[in-house]
């Protein structure tokens, strides 16, 4: 993390893109791009940018940054029901012996043969939304993107197929947490955190009493064969899955299709679906649904010869290291024979995501069931996309015509 190749300079002498501006909500890696030249850094009102892949995959398993924690939600003067869901649920914001508790336990639910084995089931999901669409066009978001992994995460935990309605509504306004700035949402995170905590936890309770071949019967088996974690953490982890199952999905997979669309990619798919997976992974490369993620320096840093100071935001901007052409030849090209991966979409090492396989296989799966039942998508109007400075960015609505 030192200098290499770039000249030891202070903080203030980095570029400052402007995020939100005009220009980066408009063509946010030209903004980077041009701004910062040939520089890995630059600044913006979020922090310190990192914009290099392999400085940004340094850093984020980097044992002297820490994560946003519960306390940056007191100190913002947000909800209990926020601290709460930070301190007792939120894994990203954990460190030392919380994260590995809850980590173990939580692990049980997300083995990669038991994600597999419902491959077959989240194609009958996939399968249940299209068929719904008889005219030629569909709102994408709204009836598929949004409603489908919900409805694979309620069958996964054992919640009754009535309260999905409820369920969604609730997770979906969560991505709020994602807004830069955070505090004019306070009221609608405060209600659907207490929403989906209060039901977690009445479900957890019988759950204790009557055990199902459900995933929350899992962990709680778990729970009592680690003896480390209450039900208040199990309910709060338990809202942290929903947020983080629901609201990646639903941007990451309707950004797929929008990528398939645009670089032509879904005949290819139609004729070839062993080619799925390949698609999948360079659609969570060109359009990365977290843009960036924060760590916050215990101590001083120096990242490419630039002083970063304690408790300075560093922001790990994903968006510019997916794009960087250093790691990726024709890195604004969709492309499925890379011989470079991409590896930060799920994060690295202790905080690598749990649902990592579990998001993979429903996209497989979604698209498998979208690439052979219809031909000819395209966009009807433009979609409508989340902020581009935000933390997560997707489609919010995108209206589409086929051919069945």
């Amino acid at each position: 993390m030192g200098g290499n190749g770039v000249t030891a300079r202070q903080e203030p002498d980095l570029p400052f893109v402007d995020i939100p501006g005009q220009w980066f909500d408009r063509e946010p890696l030209a903004a980077l791009r041009e701004t910062a030249g040939d520089l890995p850094l630059c600044r913006s009102r979020r922090g310190v940018e990192v914009l290099d892949y392999p400085t940004v995959a340094a850093l984020i398993t980097d044992g002297r940054l820490d994560s946003q924690d519960a306390t940056v939600y007191g100190r913002m003067g947000g909800p209990q029901s926020l601290v709460d869901f930070a301190d007792h649920g939120l894994l990203v914001a954990m460190r030392g012996d919380k994260h590995r508790r809850l980590r173990r336990v939580l692990s049980a639910g997300f083995r990669v043969r038991q994600v597999l084995e419902r491959h077959d089931s989240m194609r009958d999901q996939a399968t249940l939304l299209a068929d719904q669409w008889t005219d030629g066009t569909c709102e994408f978001v709204s009836e598929f993107s949004s409603p489908y992994p919900m409805r694979v995460l309620c069958a996964l935990l054992g919640i009754p197929a009535g309260d999905i309605g409820m369920f969604t509504a609730a997770a979906t306004e969560l991505h709020l947490l994602a807004a830069v700035p955070l505090d004019p949402h306070f009221g609608r995170i405060d209600s659907a955190l207490k929403t989906l905590h209060s039901y977690v936890t009445d479900l957890i309770a019988v759950r204790h009493r009557t055990h199902e071949d459900d995933m929350i019967s899992s962990l709680i088996a778990e729970q009592h064969n680690d003896g480390t974690v209450t039900d208040e953490e199990l309910a709060w982890s338990l809202v942290n899955l929903i947020f983080a199952g629901q609201d990646t999905t639903r941007y990451q997979l309707a950004s797929a299709v929008l990528e398939l669309i645009e670089h032509d990619v879904w005949p290819q798919l139609r004729r070839d679906p062993a080619l799925i997976p390949a698609a999948v992974a360079e659609a969570l490369r060109i359009r990365p649904v977290t843009r960036f993620v924060v760590r916050i320096p215990r101590e001083p840093v120096i990242i490419h010869g630039v002083l970063v100071e304690p408790g300075r935001r560093i922001i790990l901007n994903l968006l510019a290291a997916s794009h960087d052409p250093a790691r990726f030849t024709d890195p604004d090209e969709f492309r499925m024979d890379r011989a470079q991966p991409y590896d930060l979409p799920f994060g690295w090492g202790a905080h690598h995501c749990l649902g990592a396989a579990l998001a993979r296989t429903e996209m497989e799966a979604a698209l498998s069931v979208l690439t052979t039942a219809f031909s000819e998508v395209a966009p009807s109007r433009p979609p409508q996309l989340t902020a581009p400075g935000g933390m997560l960015h997707g489609p919010e609505s995108m209206q589409l015509t086929f051919t069945r």
